[in-house]
């Protein structure tokens, strides 16, 4: 129970913290929900995998996005 309580509360903080950064629509109903799933996503890849394979996972998604967008 421990687990989840902290996998949801760290999604949420991860979502939040992508608006702490100037993203002024990060806040909105839909962002948010995106970014808390993808937190939790994120979360369970720390807990099977490691910090690195998240990192290496959030770069990846970040790099297509870029290439994506230009």
């Amino acid at each position: 129970f421990g687990f989840a309580i902290a996998l949801f509360a760290s999604a949420i903080l991860f979502a939040a913290a992508h608006g702490a950064m100037g993203d002024q629509s990060a806040l909105e109903t839909g962002p948010l929900i995106f970014r808390s799933l993808a937190g939790i996503a994120f979360g369970l890849l720390y807990w099977f995998r490691g910090l690195a394979i998240c990192a290496y996972t959030h770069f990846a998604y970040d790099a297509i996005l870029l290439l994506k967008l230009s």
